[in-house]
């Protein structure tokens, strides 16, 4: 995620993966830190870390350079598991009406 002068969340890419065994599930949360959108990955996506990496910095690069452009740090960093989590739950309760841990 990319953070705001100040702290709050600007921006989020992250991938999720609802660990199911053979119905496990991969999610992609992307956009404005306070209402991100998520998408479900079809069913037969192959997991490639590096490409996931790749598409994460290119999410949020106009958003660094954004922070930059004002004269502020900014970089990349992880964002918290149960803050993403927790868009991948309301999408899932919302969507399909399911409550997952």
């Amino acid at each position: 995620m990319v953070q705001e002068p100040g702290g709050a969340p600007l921006a989020v890419s992250a991938y999720v993966v609802l660990s199911a065994g053979a119905g496990s599930r991969i999610f992609r949360v992307r956009g404005p830190g306070r209402a991100p959108k998520v998408e479900e990955l079809a069913a037969a996506t192959t997991i490639d870390i590096r490409r996931f990496q790749n598409e994460l910095q290119a999410d949020l690069q106009g958003d660094l350079d954004s922070v930059r452009a004002k004269g502020h740090p900014a970089h990349v960093e992880p964002s918290s598991p149960e803050w993403v989590c927790g868009f991948v739950r309301a999408y899932l309760r919302e969507s399909e009406g399911t409550e997952v841990e």
